[in-house]
């Protein structure tokens, strides 16, 4: 009978995971906007600024390598915690649906339908993390393609072994980061009824998250406090262990066990603490 119940569980969640990301596909606009956006990050952003010349300063005379964490340049260094920059901006919205289903009613039907509650935030927490994946995985490879365009620096991954384990690693790291950061927001979204305070929070958190982490920049260049706190935000936590993943003799800031572990206990209190909002808040 437990595994029957199972089964259902799973069919459930698999049927509104997928009404989730129909909807996201099926308007061509955000399905064009989710693969052009990384191109923007990484051909704006990632080719205007060019750090590498300041490495010195940065890192009181040292090498490029050790400024930047183990990367041959700063695009490198930076195209790496984009990666977890895109996870970060896409996890953000993955509760802006739960506004428009209260708006039109479906969330109430979702309410006294015979599921458990705890499915109705798990299925947009499993559609923002498989969007968030694609989207990782297009910046990675734009990054890697920019070595072959004349003219522009490219992700050079430095670590000659670098194969099928280590894309995987990558992936798993990434998705640690996306599982906590949608359950994040999406218990945000059960409790906010209005989609201009959403918006309002979640424009007040991704910008500190990203700002004080080092997907973008090293912390060695941020003031001891800030640092402080940069070396224990998940987004580091990410960055750090896809750089050790990607680059020959990576400087870390911890181990990669002890990264894979931080996210694994970020990942676990965020998606729990969103089954429990989901049970209070969408009880019959």
């Amino acid at each position: 009978m437990e595994m029957i119940d199972l089964k259902v569980a799973l069919k459930q969640t698999g049927a509104l995971t997928g009404r989730e990301l129909k909807h996201w596909y099926r308007i061509k606009i955000q399905l064009v906007l989710a693969f052009v956006q990384p191109l923007l990050w990484l051909g704006l952003f990632g080719q205007a600024f060019r750090l590498d010349a300041l490495a010195g300063g940065m890192g009181g005379g040292m090498p490029i390598e050790l400024a930047f964490g183990g990367a041959p340049n700063y695009f490198s260094y930076m195209a790496v915690g984009m990666l977890t920059v895109i996870v970060l901006f896409t996890c953000t919205f993955s509760g802006l649906s739960i506004v428009w289903d209260r708006r039109f009613g479906f969330l109430n039907k979702l309410r006294v339908a015979p599921i458990p509650r705890g499915i109705i935030p798990m299925s947009r927490v499993l559609a923002a993390v498989t969007r968030a994946l694609l989207q990782a995985m297009v910046v990675l490879v734009i990054a890697v393609a920019f070595l072959y365009v004349p003219g522009l620096v490219g992700l050079d991954i430095t670590n000659s072994s670098f194969g099928a384990m280590d894309l995987l690693t990558m992936l798993g790291i990434l998705l640690l980061l996306s599982l906590g950061f949608a359950a994040i927001f999406v218990a945000i979204a059960l409790t906010i009824t209005n989609q201009d305070v959403l918006m309002g929070v979640v424009n007040l958190l991704n910008l500190p998250i990203m700002f004080t982490s080092a997907a973008l920049f090293p912390t060695a260049i941020m003031p001891d406090w800030l640092r402080s706190v940069a070396n224990y935000n998940p987004l580091t936590f990410a960055a750090d262990g896809l750089r050790q993943v990607c680059f020959e003799n990576a400087v870390s800031i911890h181990s990669l066990g002890f990264d894979v572990l931080g996210l694994a206990v970020f990942s676990l209190i965020f998606v729990a603490i969103g089954i429990v909002v989901a049970i209070k808040v969408l009880k019959y």
